[in-house]
């Protein structure tokens, strides 16, 4: 489901709020209970709003390792001072940087999306590890993305930014999974 969904997400901006309506309707109809699926759903739509651009695109396509100085990206919510704290020598290991911004980011995203599951019976621990792994998932997505750009190409798939979409959208299909089969 999010495989697809994620990629038209990065095709249209307006879809991220249709995929938010979409994981909460699911949320209701596996346990019946619309508060927690309107939670799930503000937190998807929520988490999903913070931008990633300058680190999606140095991991898929520039691959720049030195940077003079940052741009605005996570700077107003906290990731960029975090990020910098972890990886100290930023400037000259910017590819790491941005690892570190995107397993961040990828936090901020699911947390706030996958909590509420916790008040339908989900064990926590199962929850942390979902939300841990879309952490993680999101830097590797692109540098998957980056490397099965360069093996195949067609029309809705023409980069490494586009591929990474498929691929973090696949990441977020097995949390998914994951929290229902060990429900």
């Amino acid at each position: 489901m999010m495989t697809v969904l994620n990629r038209l997400r990065g095709v249209r901006g307006f879809v991220a709020k249709v995929n938010g309506l979409l994981l909460g309707i699911f949320v209701y109809l596996l346990f019946n209970n619309y508060y927690v699926a309107i939670a799930v759903c503000i937190g998807y739509i929520l988490g999903e709003s913070f931008g990633w651009g300058e680190w999606v695109g140095n991991l898929t396509g520039w691959k720049k390792n030195t940077t003079e100085q940052l741009e605005d990206e996570g700077r107003s919510n906290g990731i960029q001072w975090l990020a910098t704290h972890i990886v100290k020598d930023y400037k000259y290991n910017f590819i790491k940087y941005c690892r570190v911004a995107l397993t961040i980011r990828g936090i901020y995203w699911w947390l706030p999306t996958l909590a509420p599951l916790y008040f339908v019976g989900i064990n926590p621990v199962n929850i942390a590890v979902a939300v841990v792994f879309l952490g993680i998932g999101f830097p590797l997505a692109c540098e998957i993305g980056h490397r099965t750009s360069k093996l195949w190409s067609f029309k809705f798939m023409e980069n490494g930014w586009v591929h990474q979409e498929v691929w973090y959208g696949f990441m977020q299909d097995i949390a998914i999974i994951y929290l229902i089969v060990t429900m």
